[in-house]
């Protein structure tokens, strides 16, 4: 039932959508030039960093050439709670029309949240939701991403079919940013679904610094030698695991997995370094929340509580189209930097 719920929600914001592009359309060429309607903020935690900023910035630019809106878009230079939390702060403070605002840490945004709703100000979840139930949970308008759950639970099913007929000893779960509240889901749904099977499952913290990361993972090899896969689920690590595992010559006995639509992630399927990744569709994390802000701003139409996009599994047989949806949208120059595993 849930499910026919999201598919049932998921098409009346797409029905909403395109009633909006055919408003769109019968506008004079002119309005495209008019000054802004409405100023929204997305304060987010995807930074210059991470390559899957330029999905969410491409989709708000591809929202406000349709809509009479003007989208801030502002991140800290790398995964930072604190930051996030003082750049919010200061949207709050510009007053704007509306927020869009991944929840990486519940208790750390839900006082300023709270704030922003309470002044009027409404707020949609973006990339990341706020796990915990009412009347905890930020009040917010809606969510528009990803299950993380869910993608642990598809994750897993995808890395058993690995080692069909037989099942992995020992599988990791390599968390980049220990805390992240989406990051802790995924391994949790990768957990639940390996461990009553028999497969030994455990977070490893990685960090964030490629050397810390290198030793991590070099020292956990070592004290588990039954270790035959890791799932990364802060995509950025992937190289630096990848690099250890060869170092140990160990890239035919353990299987990697990785997180996002990335150049990296792609890439590093087709070159046979990864078996697979997953899409959390960020395109439509960067362009629902923008169109259902205009709606409710406008017309005062409320969202559906969730729109749930995502996950969707990529491997070898999917990641040629997606790279060449990759190229499109950086050209292939920078789908090759962003790639960074050399040549």
């Amino acid at each position: 039932m849930r499910g026919l719920h999201r598919s049932i929600s998921l098409l009346v914001a797409v029905v909403l959508l395109m009633a909006m592009l055919v408003v769109s359309a019968s506008m004079p060429a002119t309005t495209a030039a008019q000054e802004p309607k409405y100023t929204f903020y997305f304060v987010s935690h995807i930074g210059p960093a991470d390559p899957n900023m330029k999905w969410l910035t491409q989709s708000i630019e591809d929202a406000s050439k349709l809509f009479p809106v003007k989208v801030n878009y502002v991140a800290p230079e790398v995964f930072s709670v604190e930051q996030q939390v003082n750049m919010l702060q200061t949207a709050i403070a510009a007053k704007p029309d509306g927020l869009i605002v991944p929840i990486t840490d519940p208790a750390a945004l839900d006082a300023p949240l709270r704030e922003a709703i309470n002044a009027g100000i409404p707020v949609i979840a973006s990339n990341i939701a706020d796990p915990r139930p009412a009347p905890e949970k930020i009040p917010y308008l809606t969510y528009v991403g990803g299950d993380e759950y869910k993608t642990g639970v598809q994750m897993a099913e995808r890395i058993l079919k690995e080692f069909e007929p037989n099942m992995p000893k020992r599988v990791a779960c390599g968390i980049g940013h220990v805390g992240h509240v989406g990051a802790e889901m995924r391994c949790q749904g990768l957990i639940d679904t390996l461990q009553p099977k028999g497969v030994t499952v455990e977070k490893v913290a990685l960090t964030e610094e490629p050397a810390k990361i290198a030793d991590t993972w070099r020292s956990y090899l070592q004290a588990n030698p039954d270790t035959e896969a890791i799932w990364i689920v802060t995509m950025l690590a992937t190289p630096y695991v990848y690099n250890v595992t060869k170092e140990l010559g160990l890239t035919d006995k353990v299987k990697i997995a990785t997180v996002d639509e990335s150049p990296m992630s792609v890439e590093g399927i087709l070159r046979g370094y990864v078996i697979a990744t997953h899409s959390q569709q960020f395109y439509l994390q960067g362009y629902l929340p923008v169109v259902w802000l205009y709606i409710y701003k406008e017309y005062g139409y409320v969202p559906p509580p969730e729109e749930i996009i995502g996950p969707v599994i990529i491997d070898k047989s999917t990641a040629a189209d997606w790279k060449t949806r990759l190229v499109n949208l950086f050209g292939e120059q920078t789908y090759n930097e962003l790639a960074g595993w050399g040549q």
